[in-house]
């Protein structure tokens, strides 16, 4: 068993595949999750005796209740849910629906078992943790200073000028979510400074707790470090160590050299970053956003809308404030893991989610172990972190092991196992370790032939792009689909190429996702749009203005289709209309776009 969670939690945050897969920081992270899973549940017996360590301990015995009733939760949610199919399978963007969580929440729960079985062993937990930390922290840093081979840096740079700012992504996709891995690495680091039994062991913890905490600082994100302040505040307050002359001086000479980074030329984008961050205090949309979100949860407050549902719920929900500060942006998530839950599993899911949180800092607090302390402050930065992002299957799959670790520490009191005998459970096992398998593997095959798919895209062949697209649909899972991208390439393959087959093909295939993309893309309101685009290189205006209107029902908040719109209907003579269209769509778009104030004044003249 310590094979497979080493390689998990030291791997599944590094695995990235440019090239080889389509969605290449998210399907190798999550197969590999799956496949960690499906292989932990192969170890019948010592899961077995390691579960009735873990139901010994009254923190344990509540772990496995939460992870249980979480599930319950998810499932209950999903059944119910409006699209059954994206909430079992996940998103393209996250793939975070039930099966996710499924496999996240067996690992855990036997993680935490394998960890209250031997005491030695939350050690080699940590180290795992550390391991990958290491590597990604001096990924994210090279990342700050240019150096990176696997994704081109125009992706994670904005601005212009001397107010460029970098944000490392890492290998998670974006800086905020490698920024909340990285809290999590920084406290299971500084776990291991307090319990390495070797100099040297507790020498390296503490460079990985630097490097962590480098790379927080170079991705700009501002919740992280605010979540590492209030991890460091709370051991210092659960600790209260003395302060010497050296450790003033020590942290005196940290302050100083990461005063004078910023101050010098390296650190220019660090000052640009600070200056973009004291121009939007409040942090963009996120207030706003976390008001409608609130306000979409109470809809259906009881069971939610079922897990991956936000981004195609949201749009019929966002304000007209909104929609107008940001109007051409799309909400994926609404950037807080309790809201998330709540929109997501209802009061139930917020509920669970608030449980495991306490359930963590009671652990600290009640279990002697020299562990508790820092793990609990890690418990209290994650959660700081977290009301500021959302989870990814990698995010959310050491969360929970962090809670595990805590609820896996061996109590001082406990004098004998519990008598648990959950034999019946063990075929359950088995077919559940084949069903993550096989989900992974249907995965990888799915998303490599799309990236081939791309790939022949790139290079102008549209039949070969068809046929390794029709491989990535016969495998891919059901709830989610690329037939949004996938008509967008088409179509564009199919604008650069000369007259023929080649051209005749794409249009096809173009035309063909993008009725499809309707069906099967979260974001439907895109897809409806892209169809009407395409729609009206045919001359279809009656399937136009159809578009257009779906798109308009789906987010009645969105300029853009009103925009749209407003063109068509004066094209057909339906001035009236138009003129309506086009004041409705300067209304959202809140003046920000000229062409929208144009449209508008040149429709408005008598």
């Amino acid at each position: 068993m310590r094979v497979v969670i080493t390689m998990v939690l030291a791997l599944v945050p590094l695995a990235i595949a440019p090239g080889l897969l389509f969605y290449f920081d998210t399907t190798p992270k999550l197969a590999l999750i799956l496949l960690g899973s499906s292989a932990l549940l192969l170890f019948h017996r010592q899961n077995v005796e390691n579960l009735r360590m873990l139901l010994a301990n009254a923190a344990g015995r509540w772990f496995a209740i939460l992870v249980l009733a979480e599930w319950l939760s998810l499932a209950g949610s999903t059944l119910l849910s409006t699209n059954a199919a994206l909430s079992t399978f996940g998103s393209a963007w996250r793939r975070l629906g039930l099966l996710s969580y499924t496999a996240i929440l067996v690992f855990v729960l036997l993680g935490a078992a394998w960890i209250a079985a031997d005491r030695k062993n939350v050690v080699f937990f940590l180290r795992s943790i550390a391991l990958g930390g290491a590597i990604g922290s001096a990924y994210g840093i090279a990342q700050y200073f240019g150096w990176d081979p696997l994704i081109p840096a125009k992706h994670y740079l904005a601005g212009e000028g001397p107010y460029t700012i970098v944000r490392p992504p890492g290998t998670l996709g974006h800086a905020d979510y490698f920024a909340a891995w990285l809290v999590i690495v920084v406290f299971c680091s500084l776990t291991l400074v307090r319990i390495e039994e070797r100099a040297l062991a507790r020498r390296l913890a503490a460079g990985v707790v630097a490097a962590g905490m480098t790379a927080i600082l170079l991705s700009g994100t501002r919740g992280a470090m605010l979540a590492t302040a209030a991890g460091f505040i709370y051991c210092i307050a659960r600790l209260r160590p003395r302060v010497s002359s050296r450790s003033a001086i020590g942290a005196a000479a940290v302050v100083l050299i990461t005063a004078a980074f910023i101050a010098s030329p390296p650190g220019t984008r660090v000052r640009a970053r600070i200056h973009w961050s004291l121009d939007d205090v409040s942090g963009g949309a996120r207030l706003l956003l976390w008001r409608d979100s609130l306000i979409l949860a109470g809809q259906r407050p009881g069971i939610g809308f079922g897990p991956e549902a936000f981004a195609s719920k949201f749009p019929r929900a966002e304000s007209l404030a909104l929609a107008r500060e940001y109007p051409d942006f799309y909400h994926e998530s609404p950037h807080n893991v309790f809201l998330d839950a709540l929109v997501q599993q209802g009061i139930p899911g917020a509920a669970i989610l608030l449980c495991f949180c306490l359930l963590g800092l009671y652990g600290a607090q009640a279990s002697r172990s020299r562990a508790a302390i820092p793990l609990g402050a890690g418990v209290v930065a994650a959660l700081v972190c977290h009301q500021f992002t959302v989870f990814l299957p990698a995010t959310a799959l050491f969360f929970f092991s962090l809670l595990a670790a805590l609820a896996g520490l061996p109590s001082e009191q406990l004098k004998r196992t519990h008598r648990f005998h959950p034999y019946l459970l063990i075929p359950l096992g088995v077919v559940l370790a084949v069903g993550l398998a096989g989900a992974a593997v249907r995965m990888l095959v799915s998303d490599c032939a799309l990236s081939a798919a791309n790939a022949n895209i790139e290079a102008g062949n549209a039949e070969g792009a068809a046929r390794q697209y029709r491989l990535a649909r016969g495998w891919q899972l059901p709830g989610h689909g690329a037939d949004l991208a996938y008509s967008r390439s088409m179509a564009s393959l199919a604008a650069r190429s000369a007259p023929g087959q080649a051209r005749a093909t794409a249009w096809h295939e173009a035309m063909e996702s993008a009725h499809r993309a309707v069906e099967t893309s979260d974001d439907a309101q895109n897809a409806w749009y892209n169809l009407a685009i395409l729609l009206s290189a045919e001359n279809d205006w009656a399937g136009v203005e159809k578009s257009l209107r779906a798109a308009i029902a789906v987010a009645p908040a969105w300029f853009k289709p009103h925009w749209a719109l407003a063109r068509l209907l004066e094209l057909s003579n339906r001035h009236r209309e138009a003129l309506a269209e086009a004041a409705d769509a300067l209304k959202k778009d809140g003046g920000k776009d000229q062409e929208v104030v144009d449209t508008w004044r040149a429709l408005s003249k008598p």
